[in-house]
């Protein structure tokens, strides 16, 4: 739900606060964004909007549909805006052709009409974001909107939804699958293991969304047990002693030792090092890359998971300690765990590619 204070909402006072606020920072281009005055590259061809929102999940995947329509179609513009700049994802476009992108119109009315006046698109693609109420009306009345990964039920006429559900559309749902399964990295770099260890035979752990105190008696108990082992810890920072693993040289890292993973980019070689992963809270991203790591996982609520197949793979439980200390003693268990893991990130993998392929196809068709 959105209020007076959104940046991209409707509300004036709060639109005048936003543009104060970027005036005063010398972020103008923001402002023209702001109401509307966007113009697509090139100047020929029809116009595809693809509208993100400022989650790093949805313009991420914002991002791989662009490149992926854009190796299919060259001839069409394309328009990608979002509400949270990336600037590393975003680095994945510069070679795209007749491609733009930037920051999103507001809800105002006014801005909405003169980006359609601008834009005059032919399609628009809603990726993994809610439409505030006037935009959603805009869409109502446009011909081709497709819907990908909605967050919430989507109200307007669509043409299609890919994994998500709707009120006056059920017929145009594709099969679920969660397209952001297409993000995870499944071909990962073995060595990352081996520089950690430098031959030392112990286990390696990886511990998601625990709050600083919680990671933190973790590790104590789970040093106390195996003080050769090492823990990565990914989220809050935790509130004890910790190297962080931006800073990290690549010599090996000793034994009881908390390393919090402040850059992400690590967690792919991370998800496929460690004996067992523990979940204390589900993102998608970050579960379904645990998953193609092939280690063995738990999270504390079944219910937290987005598909209810993924139980027989990922355990339920409250202490992660407990499970492990049961992998420290049959580490056969948590590799047949782990593999069920991956079989299943395949399965969402297969179907999430073959609906972005279809996508494509219908863009393609437009």
């Amino acid at each position: 739900m959105t209020t007076w204070k959104d940046p991209f909402g409707s509300n004036r006072l709060g639109l005048w606060l936003a543009d104060r606020h970027d005036r005063k920072n010398k972020h103008i281009s923001r402002i023209a964004a702001r109401w509307g005055w966007l113009k697509p590259m090139g100047d020929r061809g029809k116009v595809v909007w693809v509208i993100a929102g400022g989650s790093e999940d949805s313009v991420r995947l914002a991002v791989e549909l662009v490149r992926a329509i854009r190796e299919k179609r060259l001839d069409i513009r394309l328009v990608l805006t979002f509400e949270h700049e990336y600037t590393d994802m975003l680095t994945l476009l510069d070679d795209c052709d007749k491609t733009g992108w930037g920051y999103a119109p507001c809800d105002h009315p006014r801005a909405l009409t003169r980006v359609m006046q601008r834009f005059d698109p032919f399609g628009i693609i809603v990726v993994g974001t809610q439409p505030r109420a006037n935009l959603s009306k805009f869409l109502d009345q446009r011909q081709h909107v497709l819907v990908v990964n909605p967050p919430q039920t989507v109200t307007f006429h669509c043409e299609r939804i890919y994994n998500g559900a709707s009120i006056s559309d059920t017929d145009n749902i594709t099969e679920m699958a969660d397209m952001r399964a297409i993000l995870a990295q499944a071909q990962i770099d073995p060595n990352f293991k081996s520089l950690v260890n430098h031959g030392a035979e112990r286990h390696l752990w990886w511990l998601h969304g625990a709050t600083a105190e919680s990671s933190a008696a973790i590790a104590g108990q789970l040093f106390a047990h195996a003080p050769e082992d090492v823990l990565f810890v990914s989220g809050e920072r935790p509130a004890t002693e910790h190297m962080q693993i931006s800073l990290w040289d690549r010599s090996p890292i000793t034994g009881s030792r908390i390393v919090w993973v402040d850059n992400e980019k690590w967690l792919p070689a991370i998800s496929a090092a460690v004996t067992a992963t523990h979940l204390a809270q589900i993102h998608p991203v970050t579960l379904w890359q645990a998953m193609a790591g092939g280690a063995a996982i738990s999270c504390p609520d079944h219910n937290a998971l987005p598909k209810a197949e993924l139980h027989a793979a990922i355990t339920a439980c409250t202490d992660p300690l407990t499970i492990w200390q049961a992998y420290r003693a049959n580490a056969i268990q948590a590799r047949q765990q782990g593999d069920i893991a991956r079989r299943l990130f395949w399965k969402e993998r297969r179907l999430a590619e073959t609906m972005s392929q279809e996508l494509v196809e219908r863009v393609f068709e437009w």
